[in-house]
């Protein structure tokens, strides 16, 4: 017996399916990190948190694959990180994580790179 109904997924949900994939990547996640400058990483990624914002359209009332998500990310990445590979990577490993957890297509992911800061440096 298939029982009926809507499902929400709320765009809070799809930030956090975000920042969780961002957590992923080295290129942005540097307080993974592992060594003698371990807490100093923590705290620049603490400080420097990507901001993420959502836009969902959701198909007709039935659950169908036309539900779709774009995202706008607001990051600061290390010096030295070749820009264009890491933003690839970012939109790659988001739109996967999404996939998998909500069925939700991404539609578009806008990324601005707002600072690139050296990571012996605290801002």
């Amino acid at each position: 017996m298939s029982l009926a109904g809507k499902t929400v997924i709320s765009e809070d949900v799809f930030i956090d399916l975000a920042k969780n994939a961002l957590t992923k990547e080295t290129d942005i996640s540097i307080q993974e990190k592992k060594g003698p400058l371990t807490e100093l990483f923590q705290m620049f990624t603490e400080r420097f948190a990507p901001q993420v914002s959502v836009k969902k359209t959701e198909g007709p009332v039935q659950e169908t694959a036309s539900n779709t998500v774009s995202f706008e990310l607001k990051l600061i990445l290390v010096y030295g990180v070749n820009i264009p590979d890491a933003v690839t990577k970012i939109r790659e490993a988001i739109s996967q994580e999404v996939a998998a957890y909500t069925g939700y297509t991404v539609d578009k992911i806008d990324v601005v790179v707002e600072k690139l800061v050296k990571p012996d440096k605290q801002g």
